[in-house]
């Protein structure tokens, strides 16, 4: 039974034993040849390994075994994508919509392709019609909150609001709303986000990062911020900007000495760093 052994290979795949995985789709290929899902593992696999043109190949020929198939034309427009053929990609997701015309992840896909291209109004009416197909769906909340971020539209917030109500404690949706509200000068409720941040992900080196940038240079908070910078270095001492701001913080506090370590030892992670070089010019006049 060729399907006994695709479900081994399934269960091989996930526990990351590809070529076991690959001699079972063989087995399943030799008894059923004509199996579409047989092949549709099969560019899984293939595509694991970075062998992009064989995953392809293989979602044509699952494509032909079984035209009906949204998921087949759905992988081929994501593949696309990763090879960034997005004409390709386009017209796959447009295949998939041909067979359900209410697949949120076709629109989705469309919505990548033409944003790469840089169409980014139509973009967004395919991100949106992905959103009100599947109001749930966390990525495309994302991607719609980013998209409107880089435009200066405050609507972002709101897509980064639906995006914690499904998934509260979401590390990157904490984050990337916490820059935001810092973008705008929301700089209480940034810091509020970052320190939740740290409290649910504590080697988030970014948020520490963030949280002690607002501190030092909208409230002057030397002690906050320098500790802060800290904490970010123990999770990456060779964490260049956050040995300069350390530097920097130093430097607003009169210790000068402590200062100009800090700009050296950043000038020792990146030969160079300007920053760094302007601070060591100040501390000597």
């Amino acid at each position: 039974d060729y399907r006994l052994f695709l479900k081994r290979a399934y269960l091989n795949l996930e526990t990351g034993k590809v070529d076991p995985a690959f001699r079972d789709v063989n087995m399943a290929l030799e008894i059923e040849p004509r199996s579409a899902e047989n092949f549709l593992l099969l560019s899984d696999l293939n595509f694991v390994i970075g062998n992009i043109e064989s995953a392809v190949s293989a979602l044509r020929k699952a494509a032909e075994l079984d035209p009906d198939s949204e998921k087949a034309f759905i992988k081929l427009a994501e593949t696309y994508l990763v090879i960034k053929n997005y004409s390709m990609a386009k017209k796959s997701a447009d295949i998939a919509l041909s067979i359900n015309q209410d697949n949120e992840e076709a629109f989705f896909l469309k919505g990548i392709a033409f944003l790469e291209e840089g169409d980014t109004n139509t973009a967004i009416t395919n991100l949106r019609i992905a959103s009100n197909l599947d109001t749930a769906n966390y990525k495309v909340l994302m991607q719609l909150a980013s998209i409107f971020q880089q435009l200066g539209d405050t609507v972002a917030m709101e897509y980064y609001n639906a995006a914690l109500h499904i998934k509260p404690d979401d590390e990157l949706a904490l984050f990337y709303k916490a820059r935001y509200c810092q973008e705008l000068g929301v700089f209480e409720e940034a810091i509020s986000l970052y320190e939740r941040v740290n409290l649910k992900y504590p080697t988030n080196k970014l948020a520490f990062y963030n949280k002690g940038y607002v501190l030092l240079v909208e409230y002057e908070d030397f002690e906050g911020s320098s500790n802060a910078f800290q904490q970010a270095l123990n999770i990456d001492p060779a964490y260049v900007d956050a040995v300069y701001n350390l530097g920097r913080t130093y430097e607003a506090q009169g210790l000068y000495e402590e200062a100009a370590t800090k700009y050296r030892q950043a000038l020792e992670l990146e030969t160079n760093y300007q920053l760094a070089i302007e601070g060591l010019n100040r501390l000597k006049q």
